[in-house]
């Protein structure tokens, strides 16, 4: 038995919308989606009375030879060997709702939630392993900023109205469920980050991490993570020395340029691990180490003539 009783279903025509078919949404997969294929399944599984509710619906809009090709056409439909046409589905799309269960319109509207769900903001955290209070304090704050309690204010027009479409036009009860998928989905997605979050701190406070680069999903945006070593530049500590202006300056530009960019922040992690080896590689071949001491004294002077990058995203 479906699920409001046989012979109970909201269909078009109990609800007193005669032969009057809903309005059309012309753009199908552009709107809806993966919600297009949700439907299709729904409606190759619906229950026999459901279905014949449905056809009956399908008849009154379209009329009796639609009908009757739907009819006769739906077991080649549901094996896949007859292909459903694009104006076929566009109608299913518009009658099949209302014999859907609720976790069913909640699974679509989950569907269309994650389709027109914007990217967010993105932040960028930088944690000094040596001394990692002051991230941690700042990493708080921006999961607090992040958590994005404002659950339906990034919801396009067109969301809205898909919502009230599979709602039956009710308002009211599209926005709650709305609301009510959308918080389902930032806890879930906060939860894991915070918790992928406290990892990384107590990883990192085991003070046996030179460098990480990491990014979390929250549902304001994307968090960005990156531990590093300050007192650490191998190569030009080898070239310039440990205090050098040339040293300074990469140390700048590693803190105010590379750290805010995400292939900045996997080449910092890259760099640590290697960097050892990298000096090494350039102590023992002082023809190559004059080479790249000569090409960083040029990119230094650039870097300090042109001191702007922290300002550039």
């Amino acid at each position: 038995m479906g699920y409001y009783g046989r012979r109970r279903y909201r269909s078009w025509r109990s609800r007193g919308w005669g032969h009057s078919p809903p309005s059309k949404y012309s753009i199908l997969t552009g709107l809806f989606g993966s919600a297009v294929s949700q439907i299709r399944h729904a409606f190759e599984n619906l229950e026999e009375d459901a279905l014949d509710e449905l056809f009956s619906d399908y008849g009154a809009i379209h009329g009796e030879s639609a009908e009757r090709y739907a009819r006769k056409t739906y077991p080649k439909w549901k094996s896949r060997s007859t292909k459903l046409s694009g104006q076929t589905m566009e109608r299913l799309v518009e009658l099949v709702p209302p014999y859907l269960s609720a976790e069913q319109r909640f699974s679509i509207l989950q569907s269309l939630l994650k389709q027109y769900k914007k990217s967010g903001s993105f932040r960028t955290v930088k944690i000094n392993v040596k001394e990692p209070a002051l991230g941690f304090a700042e990493l708080k704050d921006a999961l607090v900023q992040m958590r994005h309690e404002d659950v339906l204010a990034h919801l396009p027009e067109s969301v809205m109205k898909a919502a009230t479409w599979l709602y039956d036009d009710d308002i009211t009860v599209a926005r709650s469920m709305l609301a009510d998928a959308e918080r389902l989905e930032n806890n879930m997605v906060r939860a894991k980050a915070e918790k992928e979050i406290d990892l990384l701190k107590r990883t990192i406070s085991t003070g046996q991490v030179q460098a990480a680069n990491y990014s979390v999903e929250m549902p304001a945006g994307k968090l960005h993570v990156v531990a590093f070593t300050p007192s650490k530049c191998f190569v030009a500590t080898a070239c310039f020395g440990s205090e050098a202006v040339e040293t300074n300056a990469l140390r700048r530009w590693r803190d105010s340029y590379l750290t805010e960019r995400q292939w900045g922040r996997e080449f910092i992690v890259w760099y640590y691990v290697n960097g050892d080896r990298l000096v090494s590689t350039l102590s023992n071949s002082p023809c190559v180490l004059g080479v790249v001491k000569s090409l960083l004294r040029i990119a230094t002077w650039v870097l300090r003539k042109n001191e702007v990058w922290g300002s550039k995203k």
